[in-house]
């Protein structure tokens, strides 16, 4: 299952190295952070980079975890293990997993990648490539313009969004 733990931005890395170094390898699966790739414009060109997709949080896969609970509350880096408020690591809900699963290409990555979209004459949408594509339900904005998608999520049965990467089919991309 999967567990959520909330960290300070931009120390996500971080927590993961640390994580790696603190806890033994039988307690846990994976420990990582999801990135996401976009498009920017620097200079005219399209360029694809990778940032992280949620700020502040980092996600571990255990089965153990009453274990890993007590090891991570002797890390003082830790804001916030995500839990029920009286002391419970409580795992993400199956759908979330799955869809986040799904998000990175079956689970076994943590990169969100760009989905390429295909527009016909009239500029309407004629087809869409990569994480996107099984997710449509889910778009409630799209800008093509600026290369973005937002799709509807939740975590820990908290509703939200999610920023997501498109690129059209007729870019160009420096990858930088």
């Amino acid at each position: 299952m999967w567990y959520v733990i909330q960290t300070t931005t931009g120390k996500e890395e971080e927590l993961v190295a640390l994580i790696h170094r603190m806890l033994p390898a039988p307690l846990y699966s994976r420990c990582f952070f999801m990135k996401r790739q976009l498009m920017k414009r620097l200079g005219g060109e399209w360029l694809e980079v990778t940032e992280t997709l949620f700020p502040a949080y980092v996600f571990l896969e255990t089965a153990r975890e009453a274990d890993v609970f007590y090891r991570l509350k002797r890390i003082p880096e830790f804001t916030k293990l995500l839990g029920d408020g009286q002391g419970a690591f409580i795992p993400l809900e199956q759908e979330e997993e799955e869809f986040f699963k799904r998000l990175c290409g079956g689970g076994q990555g943590e990169l969100v990648k760009n989905t390429t979209v295909y527009l016909d004459r009239n500029r309407e949408i004629r087809q869409m490539v990569g994480p996107l594509e099984q997710f449509k339900e889910r778009i409630v904005r799209m800008n093509l313009r600026k290369r973005y998608a937002i799709v509807e999520m939740s975590m820990r049965g908290e509703k939200g969004t999610a920023l997501l990467g498109i690129r059209l089919e007729k870019d160009r991309v420096d990858y930088g």
